[in-house]
């Protein structure tokens, strides 16, 4: 039975953005309809003159989203009604993202990715007597992390990047 979209839990760190130095990792979900990410692989097919079949490598991937959001009143509604006063550019539109799934959590703990990522504003308002909604474009501008995402008890969320163990071989050559 396939796992329902609450299943993946998607996360902006909004203390950095706008040019703020205190990490604030917040959740984005209440007031967004759809987050999906598209992960634009680049490929590239080769075929030569003897092979019945292209031969494909995937070279890279380019993380690009446009989550619309009901305008709330909320810490992440403020960070974005900021960005449509400002209209930030540069180092202010960069931050983190963040993703886990609530099944690859043990306890309050499990594997998340980071992506460097700029974050912009895109589009805000709506028609007649319907709700205030905002558009952010969030593209990928780095490697993605994995690591580890902790929620305390307040809900808050700290991530840390994973370490990878050396193997003794390594070791030894580093000796």
């Amino acid at each position: 039975m396939a796992l329902s979209r609450t299943n993946m839990v998607s996360l902006l760190d909004i203390g950095s953005l706008m040019g703020g130095k205190t990490e604030n990792i917040v959740e984005m979900g209440n007031g967004f309809n759809e987050i999906t990410e598209d992960w634009g692989p680049n490929t590239e097919n080769t075929q030569f003159v003897n092979m019945e079949n292209a031969s494909n490598t995937v070279k890279g991937y380019a993380l690009s989203m446009s989550p619309e959001r009901l305008h709330l009143s909320d810490e992440m509604q403020g960070v974005i009604n900021e960005m449509f006063k400002t209209f930030p550019t540069g180092e202010k539109c960069e931050t983190y993202y963040y993703r886990f799934y609530k099944a690859d959590m043990t306890g309050k703990t499990g594997d998340c990715i980071r992506v460097p990522v700029t974050v912009c504003a895109s589009s805000t308002g709506g028609s007649g007597g319907d709700n205030l909604t905002s558009t952010i474009q969030i593209n990928g501008n780095g490697d993605v992390e994995l690591g580890t995402i902790t929620i305390n008890d307040e809900g808050k969320f700290t991530w840390a990047a994973k370490v990878n163990a050396v193997s003794a071989e390594t070791q030894s050559v580093k000796k």
